[in-house]
């Protein structure tokens, strides 16, 4: 064999090395320590699969007629002729949007790709792109994103390709177009591809809430919503630190919940509560909860709500389900039936600094299946204004920190509330 010359042996070598690293970092990666390091961080259901069959309780309640009460959503439909919706950014996928400052923010796509964007406009390549991780089927998909207090981390709650929903935080960086790669904060199995919640907001004090459903199945047949060893069918408060380990904890001051009770949750018995948000006056949180097949609900809970039971599946609503409304469980401050094309509420934001009097103050949100924008009265009226604004598919909204808000919509993207 001819002798390499000194270069072409110096190359052969570095090559040699760069290939060791690789390797060396490749079994790092898939190191059972990396795995027992997850499992810290990962809930695991030792539940084997539930048939829903058509003989069983929960099947059999989820196909009964819905009662006359609660009543069905009676608004006051209002002319707003100053106020209209622009199309702030276009991206049909569209399920969340958070704002850096007025100008600046990250726009999400269910599909797992986040983009971002510069007065109005989106760059061009997505700064995230978990599209080959993350499912989309049924009720899956990249479905929260919010920014920390200090805005230093993205964090994105979505369904990777396995089913699980996983939060992940991504260092922000001062140059445009840059994000650091993904630190997993929570994992939690999810047992099939519908009611994973999927929201995440931090609240006044900067604890991350994050929102997981009952994880699906006609009328919750694992029993999750009742299950305090779970975070399925619950709200979780959470301290988090993506440069720590753990990077989640169970925040200070978490309700003691019980023996065997997971630390970390700070309100259950919820059915899907994709959105959720807190009013930037009072501190309470503003939680929509979607019902089973009769019942939209909107609960309002100061701080002092830790510990609280929502109901479900005991209830949907106030309308009694496997068991019956009592003093043990918290009634919702709001809802209303299934009727007049109303189907899935989509929770949205007590609006301050409103471009129209009718929203200053009021709780904006809508319906998926009516597309209307509505605010309600939570006063002891209870009465809701229908505006004479609709978007295809809202999924979210959102406002920045000029007080402008947003709509998100699956079909065209985000949309402007703006006043003429």
């Amino acid at each position: 064999m001819e002798r390499l010359s000194s270069t072409a042996r110096a190359a052969f070598l570095l090559a040699i090395a760069i290939g060791a690293i690789a390797l060396l970092q490749t079994s790092e990666d898939r190191s059972p320590r990396s795995d027992s390091l997850r499992k810290e961080i990962w809930w695991q259901s030792e539940q084997e699969s539930v048939a829903n069959s058509e003989d069983s309780i929960e099947f059999e309640r989820s196909n009964e007629k819905c009662p006359s009460d609660p009543p069905s959503l009676e608004t006051l439909k209002i002319d707003t002729p100053d106020l209209y919706l622009s199309l702030f950014i276009e991206l049909p996928g569209a399920t969340s949007v958070a704002f850096l400052n007025p100008e600046r923010g990250f726009v999400a796509e269910r599909t797992g790709r986040v983009f971002e964007f510069q007065s109005g406009q989106l760059l061009a390549d997505p700064v995230i792109d978990l599209s080959d991780q993350t499912s989309t089927e049924m009720d899956q998909g990249l479905l929260g994103m919010t920014i920390s207090p200090d805005m230093r981390w993205l964090y994105l709650n979505r369904t990777d390709s396995a089913g699980s929903s996983v939060v992940t935080a991504h260092e922000i960086t001062s140059t445009l177009g840059e994000l650091g790669p993904g630190i997993e904060i929570i994992v939690v199995d999810q047992p099939s591809a519908m009611h994973n919640g999927g929201d995440l907001v931090f609240d006044p004090e900067g604890y991350l809430f994050v929102s997981f459903g009952d994880g699906g199945g006609l009328g919750d047949p694992y029993g999750h919503g009742q299950d305090l060893s779970t975070p399925l069918g619950s709200v979780l408060r959470l301290t988090v630190d993506p440069t720590s380990w753990p990077p989640h904890k169970p925040a200070s001051g978490n309700p003691d919940l019980g023996t065997g009770s997971d630390p970390r949750i700070w309100v259950n018995g919820v059915r899907n509560p994709f959105r959720f948000s807190f009013d930037e006056v009072t501190g309470n949180l503003w939680l929509t909860d979607l019902g089973q097949q009769c019942v939209e609900e909107i609960n309002i809970l100061d701080p002092s709500a830790g510990g609280q039971n929502l109901g479900w599946n005991l209830v949907e609503g106030s309308r009694p389900f496997l068991g019956s409304p009592s003093k043990l469980l918290r009634a919702p401050d709001f809802e209303y039936r299934h009727a007049r094309g109303r189907c899935a509420i989509i929770g949205g934001l007590v609006v301050y600094g409103a471009p129209d009097p009718i929203l200053e103050g009021r709780y904006l949100f809508t319906d998926m299946c009516g597309g209307h924008l509505m605010a309600l009265d939570s006063g002891p009226s209870k009465q809701v204004f229908e505006l004479s604004l609709r978007v295809d598919q809202a999924v979210g909204f959102a406002s920045d920190p000029a007080n402008n808000q947003y709509v998100v919509d699956l079909v065209n993207g985000v949309w402007q509330l703006r006043s003429r």
